[in-house]
């Protein structure tokens, strides 16, 4: 991923893949906990976590159909070491 950029801009291009990690997983484990407590503590949240997180993979899954193909990924790499 990070040979998508420049190589004066790879060190800048991996911080911000670390951030958006980190912050990923903040923003998941509260958001899940959220909603098993949104259930007033009743055993019904941990299942509708569950579901939560398998319709985030669901659209997670379908978004990578977007993603370069391997031919422009060698492509850019190359022109851009």
């Amino acid at each position: 991923m990070l040979l998508e950029s420049p190589a004066s801009k790879r060190a800048a291009g991996q911080a911000l893949i670390n951030i958006n990690s980190s912050v990923g997983q903040l923003v998941g484990g509260a958001l899940i906990g959220a909603v098993i407590a949104s259930q007033e503590g009743t055993a019904i949240g941990y299942p509708s976590a569950y579901f939560l997180i398998g319709c985030i993979a669901i659209v997670m899954t379908l978004l990578t159909l977007g993603l370069k193909k391997q031919q422009e990924q060698i492509k850019t790499s190359k022109s851009n070491y």
